[in-house]
């Protein structure tokens, strides 16, 4: 299991609003990405921050597609809203990502994964029937 850093939008991600995120990573990491899809592995873990400047999880999120290359020129509009609603022009976002709109960077789409008691409760009671 992987991890992607929240950082700038912690509090988007947590309400579930932020459901992609692009990024700039080298190609070694976005083929890790695109391996993870391939081998089923969707499930991966949230945090605030990067682990080693203390960062903490704060929860998980599922991939809902293939991670894949985009030019920012080519992002769609509705983006704006799924990357967390922080702008609301591309050239806002452009600028909040510090990258320019001919720059290809990693889509990642996903979907929060939600951990709620009545979960809980049910993985627990399958547990103990299963014992």
């Amino acid at each position: 299991m992987a991890f992607i850093s929240f950082a700038l939008t912690k509090e988007e991600f947590l309400s579930g609003q932020k459901t992609v995120t692009r990024r700039k990573w080298k190609a070694s990491h976005y083929a890790m990405w695109q391996r993870f899809w391939d081998e089923g592995k969707f499930v991966h873990d949230a945090w605030d921050k990067v682990p080693f400047a203390g960062g903490k999880k704060i929860g998980q999120f599922e991939l809902t597609c293939r991670p894949y290359h985009e030019y920012l020129f080519d992002m769609p509009k509705d983006d704006l809203i799924h990357e967390g609603g922080m702008v609301d022009t591309l050239e806002e976002f452009y600028d909040l990502i510090g990258a320019h709109p001919n720059e290809q960077v990693v889509v990642i789409r996903f979907k929060k994964v939600e951990s709620t008691p009545s979960n809980i409760a049910c993985i627990g009671l399958a547990k103990s029937v299963a014992s």
